[in-house]
C-alpha cells in the first residue's frame, strides 16, 4: 500500500492562505521559491490530488506527476488532469497506479478530511502569524517529526519538517471477569 502523505507550506498559527486578498500570489502571504523546489522534488512522479481552489492557483497540470482534482463540480474539466467529486474516489484510482506515495495538496477542507488517514506530513512552516481563512487542520498530536531543517528566504523564517504518524502499539484488552 503507497503512503498518503500531506504536503504543505503554512504559519505557525496554521494559516495556509487569505481567499478575500490577494497577496504574493493567490492569497498567500509569502513567496519562498526554496519551497516550491522542495514541493517539485518530493512529489516529482508521484499522483498529487488537490482541491479545486488549490488547482487554480497552478492553472495546468504540474509536470512530471499525475494531477488530481477533487471537486463537487459536476461540469469541471481540467485539460490534461483527473477530475474526481470525492477524495475517496481520488484516493482509490491513485491505489491503482501508484505503489510508493500518494500527495494531498490542499485546500484546507481536503487536508481536514485526509489528516485522520494520512500516513506522513511534509510541511514548510513559515515564522509568525499571518492573517488568513484557509487553515491547516491541528496536527500537534499527529505523530513523529523524523526530519527538520531551518532555513531563511526573501525575508522569511521558515523550517521543512517531515512529520510520520504515530504507531501505537497494541495492546491486549484489560480481562474483565
Amino acid at each position: 500500500m503507497p503512503l498518503i502523505s500531506l504536503i504543505a507550506a503554512l504559519s505557525e498559527n496554521r494559516i495556509l492562505a487569505d481567499s478575500t486578498k490577494e497577496h504574493i500570489h493567490l492569497g498567500i502571504p509569502w513567496n519562498i521559491p526554496s519551497d516550491e523546489r522542495r514541493f517539485k522534488e518530493i512529489t516529482r512522479r508521484h499522483p498529487i490530488i488537490m482541491g479545486r481552489k488549490t488547482y487554480a492557483t497552478f492553472n495546468t497540470p504540474l509536470f512530471n506527476c499525475t494531477t488530481i482534482i477533487v471537486t463537487r463540480d459536476p461540469n469541471f474539466q481540467a485539460f490534461g488532469c483527473l477530475v474526481f467529486h470525492s477524495l475517496q474516489k481520488a484516493i482509490e484510482w491513485a491505489k491503482m497506479s501508484e505503489t510508493e506515495e500518494i500527495f494531498i495538496a490542499g485546500g484546507g477542507e481536503i487536508y481536514k478530511e485526509a489528516i485522520t488517514f494520512a500516513d506522513k506530513l511534509y510541511l514548510t512552516i513559515v515564522e509568525g502569524d499571518f492573517v488568513g481563512d484557509i487553515y491547516f487542520p491541528e496536527f500537534a498530536d499527529f505523530g513523529e517529526i523524523t526530519k527538520e531543517e531551518k532555513l531563511q528566504e526573501n525575508g522569511f523564517k521558515f523550517k521543512f519538517v517531515e512529520i510520520e504518524r504515530c504507531v501505537n502499539e497494541i495492546t491486549s484488552p484489560p480481562i474483565i471477569g
